[in-house]
């Protein structure tokens, strides 16, 4: 399964679209979403009113940044997104491989997911930076960010990642290459 990861939106709904017509492109089954949405009309936006919604189902979490949160719950199901947001954790099996998602607030709860060995893949954003490491048989995806900030300043590359179920391998796509 083709698995799109992003994070820390912003509300930049110009990268976002540009990375739903990617993700579209590329065939992928599922979008997991790490959070920093921040306003409830961007996962409407992700799957109704984007010039190119997405066509797959999108899971995801809350950040820090994502203000009221029984808002953004009203109006994912007023608006029928059909998207499924958890608070902290979003824990999957997805091809008989073990995944948690989380935004990634915390560095040692991030560490801690990758440490304990429970998961086969821990999806963490929060920090902007985009990356994949492997620890000890665990990998952990960092989508970056596609707001395009970077150490709280605007400039920075606007990135998202995908995820193969089938072969394990994970691939930082940036906005514009």
């Amino acid at each position: 399964m083709k698995v799109g990861i992003v994070s820390d939106t912003h509300d930049h709904l110009e990268n976002l679209a540009e990375a739903i017509r990617l993700l579209n492109a590329r065939g992928v089954e599922l979008v997991l979403h790490l959070g920093d949405w921040v306003a409830p009309f961007v996962p409407v936006f992700m799957t109704k009113t984007a010039p190119e919604p997405l066509r797959c189902p999108v899971k995801g979490i809350f950040g820090n940044n994502d203000g009221d949160h029984f808002l953004f719950l009203q109006v994912i199901a007023r608006e029928q997104t059909g998207i499924e947001i958890r608070k902290t954790l979003l824990p999957l099996e997805l091809d008989g491989r073990r995944i948690v998602c989380y935004h990634g607030t915390e560095p040692e709860i991030t560490e801690a997911l990758v440490a304990s060995k429970r998961w086969d893949v821990v999806f963490a954003g929060h920090t902007h930076e985009a990356g994949t490491r492997e620890v000890d048989g665990v990998l952990h995806v960092n989508p970056g960010s596609l707001s395009g900030i970077r150490g709280g300043k605007p400039g920075g590359p606007a990135t998202f990642a995908l995820y193969d179920t089938a072969t394990g391998e994970a691939e930082i796509i940036t906005l514009g290459e």
